[in-house]
Order: structure tokens, then sequence, then C-alpha cells
């Protein structure tokens, strides 16, 4: 039993009797406490006097195990290369502190011991901010009011100045706490999570019907189409705003088969049109495409190559080249700009015919596996027989097995004779997939024996922990991406073996991927493009500790969650898999949305919303971010065509269980 005890003239939170935690006083306040329900309390503090400036502050007792801000650190971050907040305190001996906003749950900060676990909140939209750092008598949380953060706030790539608001004066202010005992377990914010779940949540309408959603998103398909004046077709990347032409430009002559362009995915989009309508043009595309990448990508190790860059342009030029804005797309400018400003080049390395050369990842060549063998079956289906589909996939497979190390874990890249350039990340787990999809078609144990061993390789640093790393690809860090292959995986794992372990595995996996997940709508300024959208944020994920930003890659696990909630028996599985749903159909254009006074190419929608104080070199907080890339409508694709009943995707999210009344 967790409850809040006063003792020596303070309030401690204590279980069954023993204090773990106190509750810092104010001179000239006078604390209270208001159960909301067992291990939750509202915290009312009132002053003598207003102030403009408070501080809410409690101790867990003694050196945590495990810390965490949702979505901004876990454990401290430090796991990667790139630059993020590390540690509890900036380089000066600062402690960091957060605004509301840049956190999934407001202002929210975690820690655990062998004990208990805490968590201090605050009201969604109080104009409050945290702060998470150790003292000589423990782990130090800080509610703030009233937002700010400091000493220096993370950017896209780059670091800002301080960060201070402003408040009327105030004699009340109110924060949330949580307290569970510890069930010996570790990570254990799973308690945490559906707390907030639901105080925080609320329904959320379907933005627009699944039909019309299919409709627009087989128009942006054949927007992405193009090809090459020697021969390649495929799916571009995506489409970037241009001065130049005052116009969304999608001819930047940049493929990949996976990841950002999913040529694949795209053009199985296409196959499954034909077999649902006949349209002829659209299976001529597809195999088109498909065909290209056969042709162009097989590698004589059995692995691919991901990515085709034809446009020279695109090539970073010498950092003392100030970039043109009106030579570049947006996305493109910014890059270059970043390199400008710091003076750092990147030095390519080119093939025979002077294009640049990738790195070939083990994202790519897992999406790539499972999207042929899908192209193959639903071919096979109308008739159509591409045995060469077929052996791409198993080509792949069967190099990830020969490569896998005897612990089971796969590289994150390699060169395009197969030797590693890079091995550490959850990424690897993007392979798990199609190399249980090759058991199921070949019955061969080491299919499965390589998948199993892979599986428990990648689910033992997630336990081992808390996080997963390394799946989005233009960062290396601590993200979400990674979590999502992991997540399916042990779902494929349990339908296969029917070991109820993986359901386990799984759950725990979801309450990892709902640590990036927002669960209250943030309010802005009426004259931010974000309030203008009418963009909601509940239920959208953030990205990655360096890239806090929100984005719809979480609709890879929308027909997860669902799966979930039936293996489970628990609502709220379904309840977050539709709220994911919801959040991710946001502001995708009919063919007349105007953001930002731009029209926007129908079926379009963001990459991401930068939703806190994240920004561009060149651009505004609380935007869009105004680059059109060709993978969230991959994801919307392969949701509606591997659930039927597109019922569950008009329903919304009406009604939450054991929602908190406030």
């Amino acid at each position: 039993m967790t409850e809040i005890l006063r003792k020596n003239g303070f309030s401690e939170i204590a279980v069954n009797g023993k204090a773990y935690a106190k509750i810092v006083p104010a001179e000239g306040a006078v604390d209270t406490f208001e159960p909301i329900e067992d291990g939750a309390w509202r915290w009312h503090r009132r002053t003598e006097r207003p102030t403009d400036k408070m501080r809410m502050e409690l101790v867990l007792y003694g050196k945590p195990n495990f810390t965490m801000i949702p979505a901004v650190s876990y454990n401290g971050n430090g796991w990667g290369n790139v630059a993020e907040y590390v540690g509890d305190r900036a380089e000066d001996g600062t402690p960091w502190s957060f605004a509301s906003h840049r956190v999934t749950i407001p202002s929210c900060t975690y820690s655990e011991n062998e004990h208990i676990s805490i968590a201090l909140m605050a009201e969604p939209n109080s104009n409050s901010a945290c702060s998470l750092y150790r003292i000589d008598e423990g782990e130090k949380h800080v509610l703030i009011f009233p937002e700010e953060e400091k000493p220096k706030t993370l950017q896209r790539h780059f670091w800002e100045g301080p960060f201070e608001g402003t408040m009327e004066p105030s004699s009340d202010f109110v924060g949330i706490i949580f307290a569970a005992e510890s069930d010996k377990s570790k990570f254990r914010y799973a308690s945490l999570l559906d707390f907030a779940w639901r105080y925080y949540g609320h329904g959320i309408k379907a933005p627009m019907k699944a039909e019309d959603l299919y409709k627009y998103s087989l128009a942006f398909c054949y927007y992405l189409f193009e090809r090459e004046k020697d021969g390649f077709a495929g799916f571009v990347r995506g489409a970037d705003w241009h001065e130049g032409i005052t116009a969304y430009k999608k001819t930047e002559h940049v493929y990949e088969i996976g990841w950002g362009g999913h040529s694949a995915s795209l053009s199985n989009a296409f196959i499954y049109d034909y077999l649902k309508t006949g349209d002829k043009e659209k299976l001529g595309m597809a195999l088109e495409a498909l065909d290209t990448w056969v042709e162009r990508c097989v590698l004589p190790a059995g692995h691919i190559k991901v990515r085709f860059d034809f446009n020279p342009k695109n090539y970073d030029p010498s950092p003392t080249v100030m970039p043109d804005k009106w030579d570049y797309g947006e996305n493109r400018f910014e890059n270059l700009y970043n390199i400008y400003l710091h003076g750092t080049a990147h030095n390519f390395a080119l093939d025979k015919n002077g294009n640049r050369l990738f790195p070939i990842d083990a994202c790519n060549n897992g999406t790539a596996a499972y999207g042929y063998f899908e192209a193959y079956d639903m071919l096979k289906s109308a008739g159509i027989d591409k045995p060469e589909y077929e052996k791409l996939a198993f080509g792949i497979c069967n190099f990830a097995l020969k490569t896998q190390d005897s612990n089971g874990c796969f590289a994150k890249t390699w060169d395009e004779d197969g030797n590693v350039i890079q091995r550490k990340g959850t990424i690897g787990s993007f392979l798990i997939l199609p190399i249980l999809k090759a058991y199921e078609r070949t019955g061969r144990e080491e299919y499965l024996e390589g998948a199993k061993k892979a599986f428990d390789f990648y689910y033992a640093e997630l336990e081992r922990e808390g996080f997963t790393t390394a799946g989005a690809l233009d960062t290396y860090s601590i993200d979400k991406e990674s979590s999502s292959p992991l997540l399916r995986s042990a779902l494929a794992l349990h339908d296969i073996t029917k070991d109820k372990r993986y359901v386990s595995c799984a759950e725990k996996t979801a309450w990892y991927i709902s640590t990036w997940m927002m669960h209250y709508t943030v309010k802005y300024p009426e004259d931010s493009v974000i309030a203008k959208m009418g963009y909601d944020t509940f239920g959208s994920t953030s990205v990655s500790t360096p890239h806090q930003a929100l984005d719809q890659y979480a609709l890879r696990d929308v027909l997860s969650f669902l799966k979930l909630s039936e293996l489970t028996g628990k609502p709220q599985w379904r309840e977050r898999a539709l709220a994911l749903w919801c959040n991710a159909t946001q502001c995708v254009s009919d063919g007349t949305l105007i953001v930002n006074g731009r029209i926007r190419p129908t079926g379009s929608q963001d990459e991401a919303v930068f939703h806190t104080r994240w920004r561009r070199q060149s651009g505004k907080p609380f935007m869009p971010s105004q680059w059109l890339p060709a993978w969230p409508c991959a994801y919307r694709m392969e949701n509606l065509r591997w659930n039927k009943d597109w019922n569950v995707f008009d329903e919304g999210l009406s009604r939450i269980s054991g929602k908190i009344e406030k």
C-alpha cells in the first residue's frame, strides 16, 4: 500500500509504512494532497502571498535504478552519437529543465528503485516545466512554474539559448503525484502510463473515412511514381517545398526501397488495388517498380542496395559555400545550411556511374524482404508468377542468417560486399519478420531458430536497458522506431509457437512504445501554424531523444495494439490503437488542403509536427515539417490492406475504460 504520511514536519511517500520519498516543503506555503485513486494524488500548494515563480519538489531517497522523462531522457541518454540531452545537467552543472509540451505526459518525471516507482506531473497547458536530477539525498523531481527550458534548448541538429516564460502572480499551484509499489521487476512505467492514459486521455474522432483515405493515398502513390532516363522506375521519397518555383516538387530523383521511400510497399498498394478493381495500369506500374529493384539492387552476398540518388545536386557541397535556398527544397536547404554554419562536410563514396553509395541497412533490407514476399503472394493469387521476387526475399533472409552473430545479433549496416559497417542497435530486429515468413513458407527450422535467437537478443536489450535503439536512420540514438519490429516479431512468434511468453514480451514492448505517445492535447498560440491547422497532439508519438518532434510512425503499430488487446483482453490497447490511427490520419490532403499558404498534393501529409520548442535552423517553433514523404502513405495503405474491416478505422475513440473524472 502506498500512502503519504506526515512526519518530522514534512510529508513522505511510503510503502506499507516505510518512507521512500519526501515532498519538499516551501516556506510560506501549505501543501494538501487530494487522493485521485490508490497511489495517485492531486498536490495542492497554496502560498501566503501571490508569486510569479514556484518549484514543487519531491525526492526519491537514494540512487534510483532507472530514470525517465518520457520521450526526452531514458536513464540520462548517451546511447549513440547525436546531440541530445545527456545526463541530468548541462556542461556548466545546471540541471536540465524542459517545457511541459516537450514531454509526452505533461511535465512528467519518473524514477524507480527496487521498492517503489515515483512520478511527478502537471495538469496540461498549465504553463509549467520539469526537471529531474541527482542530489546527495537522492533523485529530485521538480515541477516548475512558469514554463522554462534551461540552460539551453535542443533544436533540430543544433542548440539554442534558454527559454524563460512569465506568469501572472498566483497563490495556487497543482501537481500530480503517482507512486507504485515494486513488483520486483524492472522498468515499471506501465502503471504510470496506465494512470496517465485514464487521467489525461480523451475521445478523438476519425478525421477522415477509411474509404476516402484509401482513395487519396492511391492518388499520392500516382504522384510519387517516376521513371529515370536510364529506365529506372519507382516511387520517389516525397515532395518538398521549393522557393524557386513556389510549389511542392517531387522530382528530386531519390528512391528508397523501405524506411522513408517505401517503393516496395507502395508497389504492393497498387497490386492490392489491382486485385480489388482490375486496374491494369496500377499493376503495370507496380511490376515496373518491383522489377527495377530486382534488376538493379541485388548484390552477390544476398542483401540489396537500398537507395538510389540520381540527382548530383543532392550531394553536400563544400562547407564554405552558403547554399542558395532558391536552388533546393526546404529540407535539403536546411541540411546544407547546417553544414555551412558548422563548417563540416560529408565525404560520400560514389559508384562507377557517379551515384552516391549508401550504407546498406537492416531496416531497408528487412522491409524489402517482407514486401517482396507479400508481392509474390498477391501476384500468385492473380495467376502471375514472379519467382524472382521470392528469390530476392529469400536471398536477404539467407544473408541475414549467414552473417548473424552467435548471440543472435544482426548488424545495423553493411557495405556492398557484406562487411559490417555498424553493428549496434535494435534496428536489426527488422530482419526477424521476413525470416519468420521464410520459415512459414519452407518449414526449415534454421529460419525459426535464427528468428527466435535474434528476438531474444534484442528483447534482452529492452529488458536490460529500458529502451531500444537505432531504428531512425537519420540518427543513431535511443528511439521509438526500433521498437516497432520488436513488437510485431513478438506477436508473430506467438502466432507460430503459441508460446505465451511472447505475449508478455509484446506487451512490455508496447508499454515502451507508449512512453513516446502523447497522452494529452497541447494548446498552441492562435497565430501558430499548428493551431491554424487544428492539429491535436493526443495520440501522436515522438521520434527519438535527439529528434523531439511528433510523427505518424506508430501507424506501424496500430494493428499490433489491436492484436494485443485481443490476446490480453485489455481494452486500453484497443483504445491506444484507435488514438494512434486517428492522430496519424490528421491533415491528409484531399487536394484542396492549404497549410501555411501552400496547397498540398492529394494524399500528402507532413512527416512530422514540431510540437515543442524544437525547430529547423531557418524555421519557427510550433510548425509542421512541410516535408511530404512517402512513408506515412505507405503505412496507411498497409493498415487498410492488412485489416479488411475498415469499420475499426472509422469508429474513432469514444470511450476510455476506467476514465478518471476530474
